[in-house]
């Protein structure tokens, strides 16, 4: 399964994997990785070679803005109880 923790200190690549496909390969291949949004092709290719799926990644960054937006919210909240009521009532 694809890792889904984000390293600090991305390792560098040395490596290099190439193999040939048809034009079709690579056009089902590139139109694959445009519909689950892959940063380029390889990052897609090698998500998938390992056994993961792009969603994988876009799942963990799914929970990551979830996470922001709970704590927005509750910063939000926090100010806005923080606030002067206004006291001046016109009747």
């Amino acid at each position: 399964m694809l890792s889904t923790k984000v390293s600090p200190i991305r390792k560098i690549r040395t490596r290099l994997v190439n193999f040939r496909v048809t034009d079709e390969e690579f056009e089902r291949l590139k139109a694959s990785s445009d519909r689950q949004g892959a940063r380029c092709l390889s990052d897609f290719a090698r998500s998938i070679m390992f056994g993961g799926t792009y969603d994988d990644r876009l799942l963990t960054m799914d929970h990551r803005l979830t996470g922001v937006e709970q704590s927005m919210a509750r910063l939000v909240e926090a100010l806005s109880g923080s606030r002067p009521q206004d006291t001046n009532t016109h009747d």
